[in-house]
């Protein structure tokens, strides 16, 4: 009986939590919220950059794993330009919370 009721119980927190955003109302909005500036920034640091940080050490990795092909291919330039530049422009050149 106990077993039940943790579960029913369980149930319906997960159910309560789901739902809750659906009964919030609209607030008024202040200026960095209706330019969305705030949360762009925010996305950017905690999301955006780890990620292009990783993607640039990734690129790192397969430009040298990949090297030999494009040096004999002579595409060396256009690895480098796919492999760590635009990853690294991406990451280090962009302004904060500018994803365009």
């Amino acid at each position: 009986m106990k077993k039940i009721m943790f579960f029913t119980l369980l149930t319906l927190l997960i159910f309560g939590i789901v739902a809750t955003p659906a009964y919030c109302q609209d607030v008024e909005r202040k200026s960095y919220k209706s330019t969305g500036r705030a949360e762009a920034f925010i996305i950017d640091l905690l999301i955006a950059r780890p990620i292009g940080i990783a993607a640039c050490v990734v690129g790192a990795a397969g430009l040298v794993a990949t090297a030999p092909f494009a040096a004999t291919s002579g595409s060396g330039e256009q690895a480098i330009d796919a492999f760590l530049r635009e990853p690294g422009e991406y990451t280090f050149m962009r302004p904060l919370g500018q994803f365009d």
